[in-house]
């Protein structure tokens, strides 16, 4: 059965399965949510490769929602 959830990185509501934060390995996020963690990390693996640090912006963007 699907339950209905928040996530606790966009603070939608969900329905179903989601995913494990890629940050700490245990908190279940939703699935645009996980995307959206692991599209950061290859951006940030591309931009190391090039030579390009991430704006502090995008940075602190992505770790916000743990601090909160």
């Amino acid at each position: 059965m699907n339950q209905l959830w928040k996530c606790p990185r966009c603070k939608n509501k969900v329905i179903g399965h989601g995913a494990i934060s890629r940050r700490d390995d245990k908190t279940k996020i939703c699935s645009k949510c996980g995307i959206s963690e692991a599209l950061f990390d290859w951006k940030k693996s591309v931009a190391k490769e090039k030579g390009k640090p991430l704006s502090e912006r995008e940075i602190n963007s992505e770790k916000s929602w743990l601090e909160g």
